[in-house]
């Protein structure tokens, strides 16, 4: 009898882990097949678009530029975490880590993107960039979004990728500890952040919070592919009333990136990661209900 009760005791444990590997494999496998349709789908705009002067659009509709950043009339201002650059737009990102009987682990609390309008240049024109400022944060109610997985170093929000050749921590400090000024004045005006911990469970010293952030500053490379418009008379410069804007549409994702679109990847990889997590996943699915 003893026997039977152990053997059905840990069958049930099994049975459990099962369950809950299979649930947590399957999760794993929707977003990795979902990056790879929407990387396959970045691809594909990128092969459809062939990269042109920007003296040679003539009409709006989607685009694929690089150019030099300039700063328009509105000038620039001071990167907020770094705090020690002019720049024309910020990708930032809070993270936190919860040490606690449960984790120890970095958890994203808000990201988002400042910017001022900027041009991008070449050597036939000139292109204004105007994208809003956006935050994603734990006052919003969205501290995951699957734009999110889009972008490993930069910033993704809804209609807009930020991707830049490196996105490192500027600053951290411990779990009690404030931010430089600059940085507090930033969260302070910054609707959609909140500067509260995010934790809910006993939070012990060692917790912590790091800032980072990537900047575009006048004289930069960088590369942009998406829907351009004609500018209202009222915001372009005087007899420059077609110069075209570029900016977040219903139409289209802004894509901007430092580095060229030219080798984009086709996320096939991610398709066959997906596909083999989510048959493990499955099975092990299977497995728990048969037992």
């Amino acid at each position: 009898m003893l026997v039977a009760f152990v053997g059905g005791w840990f069958g049930d444990i099994l049975g459990e882990l099962a369950l809950w590997s299979g649930v947590l494999l399957v999760f794993a496998s929707v977003l990795a097949l979902y990056s790879a349709w929407k990387r396959r789908e970045i691809a594909t705009l990128v092969d459809e678009t062939p990269r042109v002067d920007i003296g040679d659009i003539e009409s709006p509709g989607l685009v694929r530029v690089r150019g030099t950043v300039a700063p328009s009339a509105e000038g620039t201002f001071i990167s907020p975490i770094a705090g020690d650059r002019e720049c024309v737009l910020s990708a930032w990102e809070i993270e936190e880590q919860y040490d606690t009987p449960k984790t120890n682990s970095w958890e994203s609390a808000a990201w988002g993107v400042r910017s001022e309008r900027f041009h991008i240049e070449d050597a036939t024109g000139t292109l204004s960039v105007a994208i809003n400022d956006r935050t994603v944060g734990n006052e919003t109610g969205d501290v995951f979004t699957p734009e999110k997985l889009l972008v490993s170093d930069g910033v993704a929000v809804d209609g807009l990728q930020c991707a830049f050749g490196t996105f490192e921590t500027e600053v951290e400090t411990d779990y009690e500890e404030s931010p430089p000024k600059r940085i507090r004045d930033f969260l302070a005006a910054t609707p959609g952040v909140s500067v509260d911990p995010m934790a809910t469970d006993l939070v012990v010293d060692a917790s912590k919070r790091r800032y980072s952030e990537a900047t575009l500053q006048p004289g930069d490379s960088v590369s942009l592919l998406g829907h351009v418009s004609r500018q209202d008379d009222s915001v372009a410069p005087q007899g420059e009333s077609e110069r075209f804007v570029i900016t977040p549409s219903e139409e289209s994702t802004l894509y901007l990136s430092t580095e060229p679109f030219d080798d984009v990847p086709d996320g096939s990889g991610a398709v066959l990661f997906g596909v083999l997590v989510g048959a493990v996943g499955i099975g092990l699915l299977i497995v728990a209900f048969l037992m």
